[in-house]
């Protein structure tokens, strides 16, 4: 299981750290967001971690490093522009290889961590498990590739995980919300 960490955008994730952004960054107990989701992704024992890079690279860089006082190893992986939790994944093909991975965007909290939701994943094996109430953040096996690469992106050029679900569901393969006794399957991607 490895973990896709979102952190392409204006460096809100960064809060406290100083970072020139134009959205205005929120307190998170005196120390980074990013900094949160990586505690979180390593008490689920989720170890090999990398981190989708955009304009605020060098930051995350100097304030992660490899990872090591997370508890986790860390791979960058630097795109362009910021296209969509999607392309991300696309992005990170070459690094996911076939392994069952989480997506997290790096600015928000699960409340309890992801370990439970880890652990239902891990006992039911859907192609794709959503974490209810808190967007950006899933579960995937490695079929979740051929979707994002058969679904093309709309005029406006980001690539919707909405339309990756669907395409999932379309071919008959098994995409759940929720966590034990809480499943909304194949309801995420109508």
């Amino acid at each position: 299981m490895k973990a896709l960490v979102l952190s392409g955008g204006s460096g809100t994730r960064l809060h406290p750290l100083p970072v020139n952004s134009p959205e205005q960054p929120h307190p998170a107990a005196d120390k980074p967001v990013l900094f949160h989701a990586l505690e979180d992704i390593a008490d689920a024992g989720i170890t090999d971690v990398g981190i989708v890079l955009g304009d605020t690279a060098d930051e995350v860089r100097a304030a992660v490093g490899d990872g090591a006082r997370f508890g986790v190893s860390v791979t960058y992986l630097p795109r362009r522009r910021p296209a969509g939790l999607a392309h991300a994944v696309r992005t990170a093909r070459d690094w996911l290889g076939d392994d069952d991975f989480v997506t997290h965007p790096g600015d928000g909290f699960v409340p309890g961590g992801i370990g439970e939701q880890l652990e239902e994943f891990r006992s039911r094996r859907p192609v794709a498990q959503e974490v209810p109430g808190r967007a950006g953040v899933y579960f995937f096996t490695d079929a979740v590739h051929r979707a994002v690469e058969a679904v093309q992106p709309p005029a406006h050029g980001e690539l919707e995980i909405t339309e990756v679900l669907r395409w999932l569901t379309g071919q008959g393969l098994e995409v759940v919300s929720g966590t034990a006794g809480d499943h909304d399957e194949a309801q995420i991607a109508s």
